[in-house]
C-alpha cells in the first residue's frame, strides 16, 4: 500500500459499494456504485488533494501557503485538509463553482478567487493560468492538479485497486474533469492486464479525451462533469471508449432518482450511472459493472431549482424525462451498501 494512503490521517478511502440491479431486454445486470461521497470531505477529490499535498510536504519544509485550480470538489477537499494542517490555501475556481463548494472553501478559511477566461480560453485553462500567476507573484506552492502526474497516480494506486478488489467487473464507468480518474484507471487496468473494460462518460460538449459530440449537446452545465479542454493526461495513451450523456438526461434522472429513494449521488455520478445503463441495454448476457460516483447530491440540491434545471431547455428536459422513465423503472436499489 502506498505511503500516501497508509499514512492518511483522515477518513479517506475504503468507501462503500452500493448494489443496484437493472432489468433490461430480459436480462438482469448488477451495477455497483463506488460511493465517494463517504470520504471525509465528501468526494473522490479528497483522495487527490491528500495524495498531491502529502507528497508536496514530504520534504519536510512547510511552504508559506499552497494554491491550486479547481472546479470545486478538489478545492473544498484541499481547503479542508489545509485547515486541519494549519496550512494557508488559495483556490482558483470559476463562476460555475457550486454554492456548496464555494461556501465550504471559505468556511475552511481558504481564499477563493474566481477567474475570468480570456477570449477563446476555457474555464479550466483560465483557472490554471490565474493560479500560476498568483503562485509566482506571492511565492506560493502551486500544486497544479491538472498537470500533476500524482493526480492519475492517486487513482492508479488507490481508487482503482480499491474498486477492483470487489470485482470481477465486466466494465468500469467514470466521468472526466481533470482526466485524472480516467487515466489512473487506464494505467491500472493496463498494468494488471485486467479484462475489465473502461468507459468514460461525458456530456456532448466535453473534450477531455475525445472530440466533442454536439449531437448530445454542447454546453457544460454541471461542475466536474466534462471539460472544455483536452486533458493533459490524455497524452501518450489510446483514448478509452466514450459514452455521451447530455446534461438534460442527467438532470431528468436526478429528479426521478431523488423521488424514488435511490442513493443521493451527485450529478456527474448520475451521468456515469446513465452511461452504464446505456451500455448494458446493448448487452447480450448478464453483466456486472462498477460506477465511480464522485460525490453526493448535497453539493447540488440547494441549487437544483434555481440554477441547474433552468440552465437547460425545458422541452429537452421534458423529452429526456419521458425517454428515461421506462428505462429507470427497471433499476432497483439493493437493501444496503457493501463495504
Amino acid at each position: 500500500m502506498p505511503r500516501e494512503t497508509s499514512d492518511c490521517p483522515f477518513k479517506i478511502g475504503n468507501t462503500p459499494l452500493t448494489s443496484l440491479t437493472l432489468a433490461a431486454n430480459g436480462l438482469t445486470h448488477e451495477i455497483c456504485l463506488k460511493e465517494e461521497r463517504f470520504n471525509a470531505f465528501g468526494s473522490i477529490k479528497d483522495r487527490v488533494a491528500w495524495y498531491i499535498l502529502s507528497n508536496a510536504l514530504a520534504g519536510g519544509k512547510k511552504p508559506s501557503g499552497v494554491i491550486d485550480a479547481s472546479s470545486g470538489n478538489y478545492g473544498f477537499a484541499l481547503a479542508s485538509i489545509g485547515k486541519a494542517l494549519d496550512l494557508p490555501v488559495t483556490i482558483v475556481s470559476s463562476a460555475s463553482i457550486s454554492g456548496f463548494n464555494a461556501e465550504g472553501i471559505r468556511q475552511a478559511g481558504a481564499r477563493l478567487i474566481l477567474s475570468e477566461p480570456r477570449p477563446g480560453e476555457s474555464s479550466n485553462a483560465a483557472r490554471m493560468r490565474v493560479a500560476g500567476e498568483i503562485a509566482e507573484r506571492e511565492g506560493l506552492l502551486f500544486l497544479d492538479q491538472y498537470n500533476n502526474a500524482l493526480n492519475p497516480q492517486c487513482h492508479e494506486n488507490w481508487t482503482a485497486p480499491e474498486l477492483l478488489r470487489d470485482g470481477p467487473f465486466d466494465a468500469c464507468f467514470v466521468a472526466a474533469s481533470s482526466g485524472g480518474t480516467a487515466r489512473g484507471f487506464m494505467d491500472y487496468l493496463s498494468a494488471t492486464q485486467s479484462r475489465t473494460g473502461l468507459v468514460l462518460v461525458e456530456p456532448g460538449g466535453s473534450k477531455a479525451f475525445a472530440a466533442p459530440d454536439p449531437s448530445h449537446g454542447h454546453t457544460l452545465t454541471i461542475p466536474g462533469y466534462g471539460s472544455g479542454r483536452t486533458s493533459t493526461f490524455a497524452q501518450d495513451v489510446a483514448p478509452p471508449a466514450v459514452i455521451r450523456i447530455s446534461d438534460e438526461h442527467v438532470l431528468a434522472a436526478a429528479v426521478h432518482l431523488a423521488a424514488n429513494g435511490f442513493p443521493p449521488i451527485g450529478l456527474s455520478s448520475i451521468g456515469v450511472l446513465l452511461g452504464a445503463v446505456k451500455w448494458l441495454e446493448t448487452a447480450t448476457s448478464a453483466m456486472r459493472v462498477g460506477c465511480v460516483c464522485a460525490d453526493g447530491a448535497e453539493r447540488y440540491s440547494g441549487e437544483m431549482d434555481t440554477r441547474y434545471l433552468p440552465a437547460v431547455d425545458a422541452d429537452k428536459l421534458k423529452s429526456a424525462s419521458a425517454i428515461l422513465g421506462g428505462t429507470l423503472d427497471g433499476l432497483v436499489c439493493q437493501p444496503a451498501p457493501r463495504t
